[in-house]
């Protein structure tokens, strides 16, 4: 370059400018490739950690399904244990109430009822004097084929008590392995940096102890509690799951006043089967008719025993008790103590085992609102000398003066944090539009990712130097 201007000579001013735009291109070329590189490692370990949490919510809410669906399953054989004690008293009550058909047969005729009512006397009249026909005709081979029937009967269902038992302990026991395998968190931390090496073997996962509340979440509900008892729940759910043969089996048929002949005339059928402190299911089945004469001057009660049965599985282990069983103690109570309880069948003594109700796994602290939830938060870090940066593991490292532009990471380590809950959500309305609150009985437990608390962000930043991770 050789001008003149005004008569001088200028020679090499653009050079040191030319220098310095090349030197600052270069400079910004590294800066913007560290930074990009920066945000591609960061982006790899939130989404890490994100995976991470998300999974090992997943594996939390299949627990708490898994509680849910095993519940279930032991209230169905409880319930399938409840209906073959009522069938073994009910063919017991049908037995005797065959033996008693004259009887059933005298009071039909010798009280007057009421008009509706004799449809339904005439068929329980068939029922039992049919049955008692047919016997005579069959010069009493037709009652020694019941009495085998029932013989039968009575090992058929102890086999069917000791096996839905069996179901019932087992589905308890599987809850409480799941729980001691999850307790800890050692396999949600196992999980945690499985899903992270997938990714980069180079990044580590930790879970934060402080806001890992599964363990706490739920509670073992059991006979030896420091509350005492703590079955009552899975009682209640137990006995409103009955159907409806096993919870009531009641019917009155009544007869009208008249005055001098009769009053409060009633053939009154009262049954039902209960869980007798937690540890006994009894079955109760009665039929006694009662009404009023008038002898001397004074109405006078008359009542009739007709027909009754009993039966019980009973752990040996349990408190003695006493239940309406669908109201025999209230309105058969002469039938129900004269004949029923003392002729009471225990299937124990044919073959049948219960162990009383299991332990079952439920929610620590029941709400009554629809919002339950836990979480787990997840710290997934990546050490500084494995980044994919200058002065990382990149095969370009700085030098000189470009040193003031590399990455700094506190703690040596990129890091990055995140929670995800696992919450209760039924996911369409009943259809009796009740609202369901959350429990173990109610397999409806879903993962979302949620913000990581306060407490997750200290307890990160006491691992990075103070820095609050975003």
């Amino acid at each position: 370059m050789n001008d003149r201007i005004g008569g001088k000579c200028t020679q090499g001013q653009a050079l040191p400018l030319g220098l310095f735009f090349v030197l600052g291109s270069a400079a910004l070329m590294y800066f913007m490739y560290n930074s990009g590189r920066a945000v591609d490692e960061k982006l790899r370990i939130t989404n890490a950690a994100d995976s991470a949490a998300y999974s090992v919510a997943v594996l939390e809410a299949r627990a708490l399904n898994y509680d849910a669906y095993a519940n279930r399953a032991i209230v169905a054989n409880q319930v399938a244990i409840a209906q073959a004690i009522s069938l073994a008293s009910w063919i017991r009550y049908f037995q005797s109430g065959v033996d008693n058909a004259e009887a059933i047969a005298d009071v039909a005729a010798g009280w007057i009822y009421d008009p509706d009512e004799y449809p339904e006397l005439a068929r329980v009249v068939a029922a039992f004097g049919g049955t008692a026909y047919l016997d005579q005709l069959s010069a009493g081979a037709f009652a020694a084929g019941l009495n085998g029937t029932v013989s039968r009967l009575d090992a058929l269902l102890a086999n069917l008590v000791s096996a839905h038992d069996v179901v019932s302990q087992a589905l308890s026991a599987s809850q409480a392995v799941l729980h001691a395998a999850l307790s800890s968190g050692a396999a949600q931390q196992l999980l945690a940096n499985d899903i992270v090496r997938h990714i980069d073997p180079a990044m580590s996962a930790e879970i934060i102890p402080a806001s890992h509340g599964f363990d706490a979440f739920t509670h073992a509900y059991g006979r030896e509690a420091t509350n005492g008892d703590e079955r009552g729940r899975l009682a209640e759910t137990v006995l409103r799951s009955r159907d409806r043969f096993a919870a009531e089996r009641r019917w009155s048929i009544s007869g009208p006043d008249i005055w001098p002949l009769q009053r409060n005339v009633e053939l009154k059928r009262r049954g039902g089967t209960e869980l007798i402190n937690y540890d006994e299911w009894r079955a109760i089945d009665t039929l006694e008719h009662e009404g009023q004469r008038l002898r001397k001057g004074n109405w006078r009660w008359r009542r009739t025993s007709l027909a009754w049965g009993a039966a019980e599985a009973d752990s040996g282990d349990g408190r003695p008790g006493r239940a309406s069983h669908g109201g025999s103690y209230d309105d058969n109570l002469q039938t129900t103590k004269k004949y029923a309880e003392p002729s009471m069948v225990d299937l124990n003594s044919v073959g049948a085992r219960f162990s009383g109700l299991p332990i079952t796994r439920d929610l620590a602290r029941p709400d009554t609102s629809d919002f339950a939830s836990t979480g787990v938060s997840i710290r997934v870090s990546k050490p500084r000398t494995e980044l994919r940066l200058s002065g990382g593991s990149s095969s370009v490292q700085p030098s000189g003066r470009l040193r003031q532009f590399d990455t700094e990471t506190p703690g040596d380590v990129m890091a990055a944090l995140s929670r995800a809950e696992v919450f209760f959500d039924r996911p369409e309305v009943r259809p009796d539009g009740q609202t369901e609150y959350a429990s173990l009985y109610s397999p409806y437990w879903q993962v979302r990712l949620a913000s990581p608390s306060e407490l997750d962000r200290a307890w990160a930043a006491g691992r990075q130097d103070g820095l609050f991770l975003p």
